[in-house]
């Protein structure tokens, strides 16, 4: 059986977590070392904590700058907010409505809103998926071209896209066009159309996305929902900071 004393360096790393976390909720962005001086933790204990967080999808970071993730958002208000947001468009559409953020390149869904539909496909939320073959991933691969190094295009079904010309492409029009979808790329049988989803200084940090059996949400249905997703994702970054 541990002793408690054997618990204590844990404990201390997760207080110490906690302290940083609360810190950037209340600044909002900030460069390590001045985070250092803030707080009083060392820069080489701070970066490691920070490693963790980010790791986790509590804490982002661009250029050098920390600021708080989408995860860490959930952990306030924002949350029921965002969750109500997604009801109502599910309830809007009839399908299920997802939002999800990029965790080590990849794309985890943080929260959903399911339209209780006799046939109907849903991604647990905790789950992730790739960036290369579903709507959410390549809704943010084409405006993050840094997350495209050391891609594997590995193939989820028989309509992934293998391709690396090919994927360009695509992205290219979803930067264009401003939405992606992914028809029966990821799961047989289910289409999805997602939009991107901004911080406050426009970085595309995850994406909100309708998905539903193909033969229901059709190509054309989808592109129909774009504008109702675009206004979601627009209220969900002004929740984020």
């Amino acid at each position: 059986m541990n002793r408690p004393s054997e618990h204590r360096p844990s404990v201390k790393a997760l207080e110490r977590g906690l302290e940083v976390l609360d810190h950037l909720l209340t600044v909002a962005e900030e460069p390590l070392h001045d985070m250092a001086a803030a707080t009083g933790i060392p820069p080489s204990t701070l970066h490691r904590l920070l490693a963790v967080l980010e790791a986790h999808g509590y804490v982002t970071s661009y250029h050098g700058v920390y600021r708080v993730g989408i995860k860490g958002w959930l952990l306030t208000a924002s949350r029921a907010a965002i969750r109500q947001l997604l009801e109502e468009l599910s309830r809007e559409v009839g399908e299920t409505v997802n939002f999800g953020m990029v965790i080590d390149h990849e794309i985890e869904f943080v929260e959903r809103a399911v339209f209780d539909h006799p046939l109907s496909f849903v991604v647990q939320v905790g789950s992730r998926v790739p960036l290369h073959c579903s709507a959410m991933g390549k809704a943010v691969l084409a405006f993050r071209p840094e997350l495209r190094t050391g891609l594997k295009l590995v193939p989820r079904t028989p309509y992934s896209i293998t391709d690396e010309t090919r994927l360009t492409r695509e992205l290219e029009q979803v930067a264009i066009r401003g939405f992606a979808l992914d028809v029966e790329e990821f799961i047989e049988g289910v289409a999805c159309v997602a939009v991107p989803v901004r911080d406050k200084d426009g970085l595309v940090v995850g994406a909100i996305s309708i998905s539903g059996p193909h033969v229901r949400l059709t190509t054309d249905r989808a592109v129909h929902l774009v504008e109702s997703l675009k206004t979601v994702s627009g209220r969900v970054s002004q929740l984020l900071g």
